[in-house]
């Protein structure tokens, strides 16, 4: 859980996270779930950077950062982490619209958000990577293993990646894996065809 979320949740439980002289105490009508103290022992300098941020910011603030890292398909935690929104951003940008500022984010040259759909299309390309090309690729077989390295990236980049965009080169990481497995298994299905003739 990250440490925006561990706020969030203490603030569902009735657990107010203060600050006193940079130091981390909770108030509460009650004893806060276990839990809940545990992790925040657990995450205990991320927490404190965290309500050190929400100190400075607006609340409206923090409603625009879940709106944004919405957009972003992340967390508020990793907008922060990463350096993409910091402490001036939220006091002076959160009465800009969230898109405009998350397409801006977008075209960052280091933006890659934490994705388990590109991990989940990257293992099941090696699954079908690895039944197609079993066999040493005798034959018809070639053709199998460059037809899955296709698809793969196909679907990936040009079908359901926001972060690709072949035409100028721009590939996330997954992206960047597919399209090599795909030259590779085009430079071999010419090299398998050359050898034939």
């Amino acid at each position: 859980m990250s440490a925006f979320e561990l706020v969030e949740q203490a603030k569902a439980v009735g657990v107010l996270l203060v600050l006193v002289d940079g130091r981390l105490t909770w108030e509460a009508e009650h004893e806060p779930p276990t839990e809940l103290l545990a992790d925040l022992a657990k995450h205990k300098s991320e927490v404190v950077a965290v309500l050190e941020v929400m100190d400075t910011a607006p609340a409206t603030a923090w409603v625009w950062l879940k709106q944004l890292a919405s957009l972003l398909e992340c967390s508020p935690d990793y907008l922060l982490k990463e350096h993409f929104v910091d402490r001036n951003d939220l006091v002076e940008q959160h009465q800009q619209a969230p898109w405009r500022v998350a397409r801006l984010i977008h075209t960052h040259p280091e933006w890659q958000p934490p994705s388990g759909h590109s991990e989940n299309a990257a293992a099941e390309f090696r699954e079908q990577y690895a039944r197609a090309s079993a066999e040493g690729m005798p034959g018809h077989l070639a053709s199998t293993a460059w037809r899955a390295a296709r698809d793969i990236y196909h679907a990936h980049a040009v079908g359901g990646c926001p972060h690709c965009y072949p035409p100028l080169g721009r590939h996330c990481a997954t992206g960047r894996e597919l399209r090599d497995r795909y030259i590779h298994e085009t430079n071999s299905l010419k090299t398998h065809r050359g050898n034939k003739a």
